[in-house]
């Protein structure tokens, strides 16, 4: 489906450095998006998983001195 929008001069420009039209750009935008979520996400997980990692070497040092 095609509908016909108005953009600003310089929005059109961004979308353009991404792709061969503005559809394209905007595609190829959310996907960037996406996979940076992703990535901020997994980095979260690990941040988490290295605090309890962390936690555990701390308790095991704790209690055997």
């Amino acid at each position: 489906m095609s509908r016909v929008v108005r953009i600003s001069e310089d929005a059109l420009e961004i979308t353009l450095k991404y792709g061969k039209n503005p559809s394209e750009g905007i595609r190829v935008m959310e996907r960037l998006i996406q996979d940076r979520e992703k990535m901020l996400r997994e980095m979260g997980d690990l941040e988490i998983k290295l605090r309890d990692i962390i936690r555990e070497e701390l308790d095991m040092l704790r209690y055997r001195g």
